[in-house]
């Protein structure tokens, strides 16, 4: 099926968006991120019957598996008790949704405003909810709509990730001295230990470009990767993100704050070592992605944010001692992304 054109969307909106009839819809395209997915901002005009200014507009295809998952998600994010953005309508067989628009700022843009931390510790309070959700709480036509759970063959896959795409592009380690690395005890070992842990349901890409500020709230998106896993997992994703540079003491303050929110929802807690443990994870997962989608697909912007995570997987190796060798797997080549000599 042929994606709807522009005219088509425009019509459409006056239809689905509430308080938009007889509305004259402007359109733009929002280009952010690697995603497959088209979203477009819809701006009407005109205005007789109460509607909001402004709509979202997602076009998706089958390209990704959890592409097709972001409106059950978007329920069991509501389930959780999280703040979740209204869904005016969904053409699943065109795969067209019409979404509130929660507005342009997101947590990134915010990283040095003055109320940062404020934002971040409501980020935090909004991903505590998800967090306190077990997969059989849910309905079980929403249980079948989950991304596959983490398991060791994930936390594998995202640790082959990072070799084949970074470590092989830019490392200065040579083909055979990485791949005895990566079939090391200590790799497999990491993936056993966390995927036998017990599992809660996780965002899968909780970081500071995927939550947007709405005043004072934060509101969680792309979150249809929603899965079993650890929230250890989502915390590393924002404590440790390449994107925004946190002190020590604000990633230790922003997590007592988390601790203190799950405490209160559900006696639960995160753990400092399986934190640290899925930091490693996180970042080698980051790596490979900034690789692929710089070196890899041509989207040359992502590679600057090789040196920041490089950076904070080696502080995590540093303070831990984890997986021995992959800090020598992080020295880069002369002329490689983030290396001292490279533009």
């Amino acid at each position: 099926m042929l994606p709807p054109t522009d005219d088509t969307l425009r019509a459409e909106s006056c239809l689905h968006v509430p308080g938009w009839e007889g509305a004259s819809v402007l359109l733009d395209l929002i280009v952010k991120g690697g995603s497959d997915r088209y979203y477009y901002r819809a701006t009407a005009g005109r205005l007789e019957n109460g509607g909001p200014e402004s709509a979202v507009i997602m076009v998706y295809t089958d390209k990704r598996p959890d592409n097709l998952s972001f409106f059950a998600a978007t329920e069991i994010l509501a389930l959780s008790g999280a703040r979740t953005m209204r869904v005016y309508h969904h053409d699943e067989a065109r795969r067209v949704g019409w979404l509130e628009d929660l507005g342009r700022e997101d947590l990134w843009e915010c990283r040095q405003a003055d109320d940062a931390l404020a934002l971040y510790r409501d980020t935090l309070t909004q991903v505590a909810h998800l967090h306190r959700m077990r997969a059989e709480q849910l309905p079980e036509t929403l249980q079948d709509t989950l991304q596959p759970a983490f398991d060791a063959r994930l936390y594998r896959w995202e640790q082959d990730y990072f070799f084949n795409q970074f470590a092989s592009r830019f490392s200065v380690l040579p083909s055979e001295a990485l791949e005895e690395l990566r079939t090391s005890a200590p790799f497999e070992e990491m993936a056993e230990t966390l995927a036998a842990l017990p599992r809660r349901l996780v965002h899968r890409d909780f970081q500071s470009q995927n939550v947007i500020r709405r005043g004072e709230d934060a509101y969680l998106i792309d979150y249809q990767g929603i899965r079993e896993g650890l929230p250890e997992y989502d915390l590393a994703s924002l404590l440790y993100d390449p994107y925004v540079s946190l002190s020590v003491a604000e990633r230790e303050s922003l997590l007592e704050h988390y601790q203190s929110v799950r405490a209160s929802l559900d006696g639960g807690a995160a753990n400092p070592a399986v934190l640290r443990m899925a930091a490693c994870q996180r970042l080698m997962q980051a790596l490979g992605a900034y690789s692929k989608l710089g070196a890899g697909d041509g989207k040359l912007s992502f590679l600057r944010h090789i040196p920041p995570a490089v950076e904070n997987l080696r502080g995590v190796l540093a303070d831990t001692g984890l997986l021995p060798g992959l800090a020598e797997a992080l020295e880069l080549r002369q002329g490689a992304a983030g290396s001292s000599d490279s533009p």
